[in-house]
């Protein structure tokens, strides 16, 4: 998990049943990164389980997600997410 994941949870946080795509996501103030890089951290918010496709490219927070946000949830315990404090370190994630 790296700041951008707890952003991208926040954002989808902020009204109930509210579906972004990463480019939707990307465009808001405080995201200054790529819809492409948004995508693959939706992506991997979607395998931990803190995130749900809805459609092609658009995605959903889970009751999982919301949790981890109230601190309720731990993803590195439960879906195996690695934890990082440093930005860089999500983006080489990405490519391992």
């Amino acid at each position: 998990m790296v700041l951008l994941d707890e952003r991208i949870l926040e954002l989808l946080s902020e009204e109930e049943n509210e579906f972004m795509s990463p480019s939707d996501i990307a465009e808001h103030n405080g995201i200054p990164y790529s819809s492409q890089h948004v995508g693959r951290r939706c992506k991997k918010l979607a395998e931990y389980g803190l995130l749900k496709p809805v459609a092609r490219g658009v995605y959903t927070i889970t009751h999982e997600g919301i949790a981890y946000l109230e601190e309720e949830y731990s993803a590195a315990e439960n879906g195996n997410a690695e934890v990082s404090t440093s930005e860089g370190a999500g983006e080489t994630q990405d490519e391992a």
